[in-house]
């Protein structure tokens, strides 16, 4: 009795202290071939992106969190957008003013493949928090080139060649 007792109690805490998380499995634009997932985990110290990129050319992708809640394999328009409720200047990531989305320049090694990881302690991204922070019904982009970090709106970072609806 005080065994099964044990186990129910250690089954509640752990269904209690679940993180929150939401997902984006990344899909071909224009029959690129990339693909990949994109999975935003909720810590004690921010929100945390776990990024998988695969099918991509040698180089440098970038990647950012559009405005829109779905994409298309045709050209990714309706993903909409760069993410940005603060209304900022396009930039990179933390340097100064920049868009809630301005993830930034991912290396793709020679098969293709890139896993990145990057943690928000500014408070930019939630899980099912406020519209001005919820990652939720936003798209994550992969870009055909590098963001120059400055160029508006978007940092001339090329043609969607990948996008996946986040979704928690």
């Amino acid at each position: 009795m005080n065994k099964t007792i044990y186990i129910i109690i250690t089954l509640l805490t752990a269904a209690c202290t679940k993180e929150k998380s939401a997902i984006a499995n990344i899909q071909e634009i224009n029959q690129s071939g990339v693909g990949g997932t994109a999975t935003f985990t909720k810590t004690k110290n921010g929100t945390r992106l776990d990024l998988e990129i695969s099918g991509a050319q040698e180089g440098q992708v970038a990647v950012h969190i559009h405005e829109g809640s779905e994409c298309d394999n045709i050209n990714g328009a309706k993903a909409g957008g760069h993410w940005n409720p603060t209304e900022e200047p396009h930039s990179l990531w933390g340097a100064g003013a920049f868009h809630s989305g301005d993830i930034g320049n991912i290396k793709i090694n020679k098969t293709g493949y890139a896993k990145y990881v990057m943690l928000d302690t500014l408070g930019r991204w939630t899980i099912g928090g406020e519209k001005t922070t919820n990652v939720i019904n936003r798209t994550i982009i992969i870009h055909s080139g590098v963001d120059d970090g400055k160029t508006q709106p978007s940092g001339n970072a090329g043609g969607r060649i990948g996008c996946g609806a986040i979704v928690g």
